[in-house]
């Protein structure tokens, strides 16, 4: 699966800079080895926002209107007006969301000719103590791609989802290395419930401590000053758990979780091991792909494989606005602004407050 680093430049915490980024050029070293390969089929995993990702980014203080959101920018906004009353030449195509994804699967279909299955997945709904939201992008040569698997936990499936509690309760007592906060951060957390966030500090307190630009900020923010509740899934592991703008508190202790908790988390065996200083283990662990739902997009792809299992009939069209919605409904969580979702939050499939 094509994941980690190099790809975060379509994520929030990459800035979203688009394909013009090196870091998201290792999608094109991977469209290269199909290619060059051609292998009978192939798995993509990437963060949910490649799919409003542009080709070629324009800083938000050169773009017409100046809006941070780019999937408010489209053919119908009346850009052209916007330009001319601030002298600012309106978006270029490849400038506009959802124009990195257009092109990929461009290539993908008619360039490589292979038939695509994509989605929006969430590993919760497949055992992982964790709410991630990825895109999967399936490619078969010689056959129509394979549909996705099942949704196998939930509150309406057999198995509940996995939580925290489920997977480090064990481990509070002896959590293994990791970070720690500043003394001055740690004071903060104290005030912090289990489950919550910034917002269940006193405006002064939140102001102070996240800063006037983050207080200030749009949309949710549910990672600053985030600690976890025991009897949730995680939010997304990152793979800096000590910040305060995308932490991962430990529900009861004012700490960062531990690296064996992250990899725990992660789905990780605890006899797997990780190389090199704390802050590179956070990496390897935070940009790893859940082993649940590695599994279960495997097993689909060796049935596939195998000349079993459906295959998907409907539309790329289809599943793109499929999984643009679902992308847009985790948006709509996260400005709602919850630290972690309840149990029975409305569309699993579509949740990820990162």
């Amino acid at each position: 699966m094509v994941g980690g680093p190099p790809c975060q430049s379509f994520s929030t915490g990459g800035g979203r800079a688009a394909l013009n980024d090196p870091r998201g050029n290792l999608i094109f070293v991977y469209l290269r080895l199909i290619e060059q390969i051609r292998p009978r089929a192939f798995v993509l995993e990437n963060v949910a926002n490649l799919i409003t990702a542009a080709i070629k980014h324009r800083p938000i203080n050169q773009r017409p209107g100046k809006r941070w959101n780019l999937s408010s920018y489209s053919i119908n906004n009346r850009q052209s007006e916007a330009a001319e009353e601030e002298l600012l030449a309106p978006l270029e195509p490849e400038e506009l969301s959802g124009s990195a994804i257009a092109y990929l699967l461009d290539v993908l279909r008619e360039k490589l000719e292979y038939s695509i299955s994509l989605a929006m997945l969430n590993a919760a709904d497949y055992g992982a103590p964790q709410r991630r939201l990825r895109l999967i992008i399936v490619g078969s040569r010689d056959a129509k791609a394979p549909t996705f698997p099942e949704l196998t936990h939930g509150p309406d499936k057999d198995s509940p989802y996995t939580t925290v509690r489920d997977a480090i309760w064990d481990l509070r007592h002896s959590p293994g290395p990791g970070s720690a906060y500043t003394e001055d951060v740690r004071k903060i957390f104290d005030l912090i419930p289990e489950g919550k966030n910034w917002r269940s500090l006193s405006p002064d307190v939140a102001r102070a401590a996240m800063g006037e630009r983050s207080y200030l900020a749009g949309g949710g923010r549910v990672g600053f000053f985030r600690r976890l509740a025991w009897d949730e899934p995680a939010p997304t592991i990152t793979g800096r758990s000590n910040r305060k703008g995308s932490a991962l508190c430990h529900p009861e202790e004012s700490r960062p979780l531990s690296v064996h908790e992250c990899a725990r988390l992660q789905g990780f065996p605890d006899d797997w091991s990780f190389a090199g200083s704390a802050a590179a283990q956070y990496l390897q662990v935070g940009n790893a792909v859940p082993i649940a739902l590695g599994a279960a997009v495997g097993a689909v792809l060796v049935r596939h494989l195998d000349g079993a299992g459906e295959v998907e009939t409907r539309s790329v069209a289809d599943m793109l606005a499929e999984a643009t919605t679902c992308l847009r409904q985790a948006a709509r969580n996260r400005r709602q602004g919850s630290a972690t979702a309840s149990p029975a939050y409305q569309d699993s499939r579509c949740s990820d407050p990162a």
